[in-house]
């Protein structure tokens, strides 16, 4: 699947792969040279595929059509926020401290924060534990939303706590 044929399908409803735990139907967002991107409305979730992994892209022949009718929908449905970038390595640098999925599922399903992604190796913290993946073995992955702030939290959380005290010892 080149990137000038995927690009002819932005904006429709696909479905990757015919089965299994990676398959997956939803709105083609983007197409890139090495990777896609789509929005899984059963999942609610915004999903980065590699294209070395697809083995088939499938448009549902109902919604292909040469009429084009107006509407304000556009205007009704919301925005949908995603990292773009030049390659599928570059998508997951920009996913830095964000809790990730990556597979959707089968064994090699993970879910994580990544601290550290290049042409080697993705760093993930899953738990107490330090995990390396390769990325070539990275079907597709997806994001929470936002990103780990723990740090941030636990600090905010004790200035309150001692925000807290000073006030009761002046009383």
């Amino acid at each position: 699947m080149d990137k000038a044929s995927m690009d002819l399908l932005v904006g429709r409803s696909v479905r990757v792969d015919r089965g299994g735990p990676e398959s997956r139907t939803g709105k083609l967002l983007s197409a890139q040279n090495d990777y896609f991107v789509i929005y899984s409305e059963n999942d609610g979730r915004i999903v980065y595929y590699k294209k070395d992994h697809v083995k088939s892209l499938t448009l549902d022949s109902r919604e292909v059509s040469d009429v084009v009718i107006e509407s304000n929908e556009a205007e009704q449905q919301p925005v949908l926020q995603y990292f773009e970038a030049d390659s599928f390595i570059s998508v997951l640098q920009s996913m830095h401290l964000y809790s990730v999925q990556i597979n959707r599922g089968g064994p090699e399903k993970i879910e994580g924060v990544i601290v550290d992604a290049n042409e080697s190796e993705v760093t993930l913290i899953v738990g107490n534990e330090v995990v390396k993946i390769l990325p070539f073995h990275i079907r597709n992955i997806s994001y929470s939303g936002k990103q780990n702030n723990d740090q941030n939290n636990n600090s905010n959380n004790s200035n309150n706590k001692s925000n807290k005290n000073n006030r009761n010892s002046r009383r």
